[in-house]
């Protein structure tokens, strides 16, 4: 069993979860899936004691990065095969998912397209509130369309932070996300049954283009 839920940054997302009856439900055998803005990597955490925190849940975590995430402690995690894409191994039953990666999850195939933009950023905040790393890029969505081609072309569920520009409210389309610009351009590439993303301001149903805004929600994926 796995299921998806959005992001658990700060104290106040581990207590969701905490509280969840789908989460109480699972074993280390299931996986939860969180779309981004984790808490594991928050910048200067203790990395031992966030690990700790999310080890002690009934199931194992697997995780995007976000726009929350330091990515210089990503970067020091080496990258490893798991799964038929490749992830950091945080620790034992704590797994970051790398951009672009098709998995095989329960049976189905899994697109995971991590990373998303900080608004109103300038370079003051550079590598303390966000990291030029956080933005998704060409070369993600190319490994992304290349690995979507290999698995067949077509994927059963793409899991990403942000969502493409066009499924935004009307008034925040022009707000200038790289974030969405990229997951625009790869939506018109690939073939897809379903699509989940984290958004951390509202739960909602898109069934027109058969995706779903996840935020609080802790969604079995049967």
């Amino acid at each position: 069993m796995f299921a998806v839920t959005g992001g658990t940054w700060g104290k106040e997302g581990l207590l969701r979860l905490e509280g969840d009856p789908v989460v109480s439900s699972m074993s280390k055998k299931d996986f939860l899936i969180i779309l981004g803005d984790c808490g594991v990597f928050v910048p200067r955490a203790a990395l031992s004691q966030t690990v700790r925190e999310y080890r002690s849940l009934p199931c194992s975590v697997l995780f995007l990065d976000g726009s929350r995430d330091d990515y210089d402690a990503i970067a020091d995690q080496p990258p490893f095969p798991w799964n038929g894409g490749m992830v950091h191994m945080v620790s034992r039953g704590l797994i970051h998912l790398t951009r672009g990666q098709v998995f095989r999850l329960g049976g189905r195939t899994v697109l995971t397209m991590g990373g998303a933009s900080t608004p109103g950023r300038t370079d003051s905040g550079k590598y303390w509130d966000w990291w030029p790393e956080q933005d998704p890029s060409s070369e993600d969505e190319e490994t992304a369309v290349r690995n979507v081609e290999e698995a067949g072309g077509e994927v059963d569920l793409v899991l990403s932070r942000d969502c493409p520009r066009s499924w935004l409210p009307p008034a925040s389309r022009n707000a200038g996300s790289v974030s969405s610009d990229v997951l625009e351009s790869l939506l018109g590439r690939i073939s897809y049954g379903r699509w989940y993303f984290g958004n951390e301001n509202a739960d909602a149903d898109l069934d027109g283009v058969h995706a779903s805004a996840v935020c609080r929600r802790v969604i079995p994926i049967a």
